[in-house]
């Protein structure tokens, strides 16, 4: 009789979950488009009506192909969304079309249950699950949290993460120190590079750590380690990792590249 232990256990259920999420149908594989939207009033590839800024508000124009909490849409509406955030708009059919604001700029992403990123899914290769890779780290948090800017996973954006700490921890040979960000219920998230990027796994990844202890102590399950959107679209926005968090050794552990 195979023996599976709790770790294995618990990280299939949170794999297959983590692989049911990214397959919804409007999940992070379903989208087709991202535009920026400008001044003037402009048509977009792939949706009805003309798009534009004005007022601090993004506005569409439609005839009412476009529909609003199931209503056609005909004439002008508007909406806000905060920064960073995500508003699920309007409808074109079954298309969504999501209003964002990134680094105080609005943009259309359109998601599309039928996108061929989800067609192929077949899901998410990873590392062999090694209990090797779960580590135990300190946290010592900021007096206060930080803005930091970034760089993202687009050429034309920059974006600010809040900082909370930082997260002291050995791997290897060698002593690390990576900027925090929070993530929730205690827990934290570390966005790091580490020396599979690029062949084996996304330009980066992330993972957020278990609850931290009341003496700083956090435990950091790189086996839970995980891409981006930008690494499954090419319409991600993702923020990249704060400088300097970089392992210097390959993270053999978590999701790798999808191909």
């Amino acid at each position: 009789m195979t023996v599976v232990s709790d770790l294995e256990q618990d990280w299939h259920t949170w794999h297959a979950a983590r692989e049911q999420d990214l397959n919804t149908d409007y999940g992070w594989l379903t989208i087709v488009g991202f535009d920026w939207l400008g001044d003037e009033p402009t048509a977009l590839a792939g949706l009805p009506g003309e798009w534009w800024v004005a007022d601090g508000r993004a506005h569409v124009t439609a005839d009412g192909s476009l529909t609003l909490n199931g209503s056609p849409v005909v004439g002008t509406v508007s909406a806000t969304v905060a920064e960073a955030g995500s508003l699920s708009w309007l409808l074109f059919g079954n298309r969504l079309v999501e209003l964002v604001l990134r680094g105080g700029r609005y943009a259309v992403r359109q998601r599309d249950p039928g996108a061929a990123t989800r067609q192929g899914f077949t899901g998410v290769p990873t590392y062999p699950l090694d209990p090797e890779w779960v580590v135990r780290g300190w946290y010592t948090p900021y007096g206060a949290p930080e803005r930091v800017e970034v760089s993202t996973a687009r050429d034309d954006l920059r974006q600010h993460v809040t900082a909370v700490g930082t997260v002291h921890l050995a791997l290897g040979d060698a002593a690390y120190e990576l900027v925090a960000t929070a993530a929730s219920d205690g827990r934290l998230s570390l966005s790091f590079h580490d020396a599979t990027n690029g062949s084996e796994t996304a330009p980066w990844r992330t993972v957020t750590t278990g609850v931290v202890e009341r003496d700083g102590s956090v435990l950091i399950d790189f086996n839970r380690a995980i891409n981006l959107p930008f690494a499954f679209t090419a319409f991600g926005t993702c923020p990249a990792p704060v400088t300097g968090n970089r392992l210097g050794l390959p993270v053999a552990a978590g999701e790798k590249k999808v191909r």
